[in-house]
């Protein structure tokens, strides 16, 4: 099976592009190599851990949501 994902190409908009490396820094942070079959171009994109939020941090008002972080004590 060829490694692809539904990530469009910043150069020609095609949907399918493939993933030629994947490396992971220290703080979670994944770095892909991107390249489109299509138009052969190149590029990087970054996805960061998901954070944990609690509760109370998210204020729904109709269809907007507000972050408000917790206190520490």
């Amino acid at each position: 099976m060829i490694n692809q994902t539904y990530c469009r190409c910043p150069k020609c908009s095609n949907l399918r592009t493939r993933v030629v490396c994947t490396k992971r820094d220290p703080d979670g942070v994944t770095i892909r190599r991107r390249k489109c079959p299509i138009c052969k171009h190149r590029w990087y994109s970054l996805q960061y851990p998901e954070v944990v939020i609690e509760t109370g941090e998210v204020k729904w008002k109709g269809k907007n949501a507000k972050y408000i972080p917790l206190q520490v004590k």
